[in-house]
């Protein structure tokens, strides 16, 4: 093991998210609705799976790439202390999906909350699910860009179709797809790139 495997671990979150995003797609187009809500609940439990065994399996790595090099012996126990590994870890490799996850349940909970108070006008049942899935899919911080395009093109898209409700269902999917391959690209341009953890 080397840091050919971290490289390719770096793939894992991309290539999911792009499978899991295109292959919803395609069912829409093809089956003219989503998948039920009992197969979003599937689909996002996989996805926190993934998430979080890529960051133990990094953690995993680190430690094992470290206790094979000599100088970097030193910073594993019995030398060092098993904080510092786990402060490591913590910082490089598992806060980014925690902070993710939770910000995904947040969002989840505000839809579903305000969905509630208003007698279901704003989000169809598969909406709290669409942007849990995108903010999971585009990651941290580019979960703050995608939840912003996402508004964006509801507010124009009301102007334009000037109806009393225009859904953000269309938005969720297409949005997440475009923030996966040009999230970097745009958060260099508006300074999000200081959020990055």
């Amino acid at each position: 093991m080397n840091q050919q495997t971290f490289a390719f671990l770096f793939f894992i979150h991309p290539l999911w998210s792009f499978i899991s995003i295109v292959g919803l797609l395609v069912f829409w187009f093809f089956k003219k609705k989503l998948p039920s809500i009992k197969s979003f609940k599937k689909i996002l439990n996989i996805f926190i799976v993934v998430i979080l065994s890529q960051a133990f399996l990094e953690t995993f790595l680190n430690w094992f790439l470290w206790s094979k090099a000599e100088l970097t012996q030193r910073l594993i126990p019995p030398y060092a202390p098993v904080t510092y590994v786990i402060q490591y870890s913590w910082q490089h490799y598992l806060f980014e999906p925690v902070i993710v996850i939770l910000v995904a349940l947040l969002a989840f909970w505000l839809i579903n909350r305000l969905n509630k108070r208003f007698n279901n006008q704003f989000f169809y049942d598969e909406e709290p699910y669409l942007a849990v899935l995108g903010i999971l899919v585009t990651g941290w911080p580019n979960c703050l860009i995608y939840l912003c395009l996402v508004l964006l093109l509801g507010v124009i898209s009301h102007f334009i179709v000037k109806e009393k409700r225009f859904p953000l269902l269309y938005f969720w999917l297409p949005s997440a797809l475009l923030v996966l391959f040009l999230g970097g690209i745009i958060s260099k341009y508006i300074g999000i790139t200081q959020f990055v953890i």
